[in-house]
């Protein structure tokens, strides 16, 4: 989960997160919980010497890269998106 370190979520957005990510019994089940994960990811990051540039998360352009690349929004997905974002900043 390191990929998805120093990853923000705007807190009314994870409402819309979390419908995309309904199928996904995995994905954290409430705010708290998703701040959490998110701390984890850091921590585990920051641990093995990883500090991955901070990246907000926008709802509708994840939902949109799920539909062009035709997969399941979910946190596997979502770490591919991040990795590919990430990719994408200078």
């Amino acid at each position: 989960m390191r990929d998805l370190g120093d990853v923000s979520l705007p807190p009314e957005d994870f409402g819309a997160m979390a419908a995309l990510c309904k199928l996904d019994q995995d994905f954290p089940p409430t705010l708290e919980a998703w701040r959490a994960m998110i701390s984890e990811a850091t921590l585990e990051a920051h641990r093995r010497g990883h500090y991955p540039a901070p990246l907000q998360i926008d709802v509708r352009r994840f939902s949109a890269w799920c539909s062009h690349v035709q997969v399941l929004p979910c946190l596997d997905s979502l770490r591919a998106f991040v990795i590919i974002r990430r990719r994408e900043i200078p």
